[in-house]
């Protein structure tokens, strides 16, 4: 990969339209020289790097390609009919997280700082195990190692994954003795340093990965250790909402940068939760009222982002949550036909969005909502099948914005029947950045198109 500049987060806000400099503030005066700055420093700029890297493009593309969004004017009208190609696309921002990731592990193993070591593997893990998500077989043994590997190889996506649960495990072992570390806990705009929280973090990064691949058993035990409580969310703070500083990224693209590029109109996912809407979900135990009201705005063919709520500029945005992982727990239960443990954990679920939406209802069900005649079934299905079907359509719901849906909606097949904008499908993939088809001689020929499942989605 030829990166020839590895440490310039900030150049990146302009493209991906959002900013980060509240979040490097104390960074040293020459940020092309990163690998002199102190360890706690080198992270401080993967934090912003994971901010643009999960809030900005990509998790808005994705939130289309889902129907959680529409692309309404200019280029962005075109991505909504998939119409879009490998100039479009980058990844430089993924691997520069990696390579400041791997200076700051090597700082932190010469200072023996296990908690700087632990949260940079976590940081790296994320990044590339999402880049992986995405894009399938992508650099991974030999990713931002310029000048030393010119060509990187492209490792297959279930190696990558493999190796992702690996650096886990490491971090997870960096963390476990609860190390502590002043200046590295002065800086980390996340967890204030909490090996703890991180730890938690790491498990259901884990829990995420391995449900990827398919690896049910193993996603439900490290998703056992995960988040359970809504209180050590791994969220992106925007605390004064600046812009140009620290605004959400949403927020910047749709009122300040690119206002009426994308909006909700013709989405699903607002219809669902709108209680005019004749695709409603709610029932007689659930009442989506100020959900739908916190998200959108609108009415059905007009719906908008509601930047006074969800999107606000101040307003934080999730990365890891105790509900995407209460979610798991419920998938992975149901396919282990283990349903009375699928059904309280999508209750857990709920209980965390009572709590949020406390105007709204999301009273507990019971296996008897999801017969075929019961408020949560289906036509056609038995009760085990409407169960599943109401644990994927709350994790839709739920991780709103998200690029963690896309991934869900491929990985299922489209259980939900999510229906493409055009054509017979919805984009499978990421293409690869034109950048590095032009730059590494290891890229991938044939260039898998855009319909073509990553591996493990085959």
């Amino acid at each position: 990969m030829k990166y020839k500049i590895f440490f310039l987060c900030l150049a990146f806000s302009g493209i991906f339209l959002g900013s980060c400099k509240n979040f490097v503030e104390g960074i040293n005066e020459d940020p092309n020289n990163a690998e002199d700055a102190p360890v706690e420093v080198v992270l401080t700029s993967i934090y912003a790097s994971t901010i643009i890297a999960h809030e900005g493009h990509p998790a808005r593309l994705a939130g289309m390609w889902s129907r959680q969004f529409t692309g309404d004017d200019r280029q962005y009208a075109a991505y909504e009919v998939y119409t879009i190609n490998s100039s479009e696309f980058q990844w430089d921002v993924n691997y520069i997280i990696a390579k400041n990731a791997d200076v700051a592990i090597q700082k932190a193993k010469e200072g023996n700082n296990l908690l700087a070591s632990g949260i940079a593997k976590i940081l790296k893990a994320h990044t590339l195990g999402m880049t992986a998500s995405l894009w399938g077989d992508v650099p991974f043994s030999e990713a931002a190692q310029f000048p030393e590997v010119l060509d990187a190889k492209f490792d297959g996506q279930e190696s990558v994954y493999n190796n992702i649960e690996a650096l886990l495990d490491d971090a997870i072992s960096d963390l476990s003795g609860s190390p502590t570390s002043g200046p590295v806990e002065d800086k980390d705009i996340f967890f204030g340093g909490d090996a703890s929280a991180w730890l938690t973090v790491a498990q259901t990064l884990k829990a995420r990965f391995y449900l990827h691949t398919g690896d049910y058993i193993n996603a439900a035990g490290a998703a056992s250790k995960g988040l359970l409580d809504a209180a050590g969310d791994w969220i992106i703070p925007h605390p004064t909402g600046t812009y140009l500083q620290d605004m959400n990224i949403y927020y910047s693209f749709g009122v300040f940068d690119r206002e009426g590029y994308m909006n909700a109109k013709k989405a699903i996912l607002p219809a669902w939760l709108d209680p005019a809407s004749a695709t409603y979900r709610g029932n007689a135990k659930t009442d989506e009222t100020e959900r739908f009201n916190f998200i959108f705005t609108g009415s059905t063919g007009a719906y908008d982002l509601n930047y006074d709520g969800k999107w606000a500029a101040d307003a934080s945005f999730p990365l890891v949550t105790a509900l995407e992982n209460h979610l798991i727990l419920a998938e992975c239960a149901w396919r282990a036909n283990d349903m009375p443990t699928a059904l309280a954990e999508l209750n857990n679920a709920r209980g965390i969005l009572a709590a949020q939406f406390p105007d709204g209802k999301y009273e507990a069900y019971e296996m008897a909502d999801f017969e075929a005649n019961g408020i949560a079934g289906r036509p056609g299905s038995s009760a085990n099948d409407a169960l599943l079907y109401e644990i994927m359509e709350e994790k839709y719901c739920s991780l709103v914005g998200q690029i963690e849906v896309f991934n869900d909606l491929r990985r299922t097949d489209n259980l939900l029947g999510i229906p493409p904008t055009t054509g017979n499908t919805i984009p499978q993939r990421f293409l690869i950045p034109q950048v590095e088809i032009d730059a590494n001689a290891n890229a991938p020929s044939p260039i898998p198109d855009l319909f073509e499942p990553t591996p493990v989605n085959k």
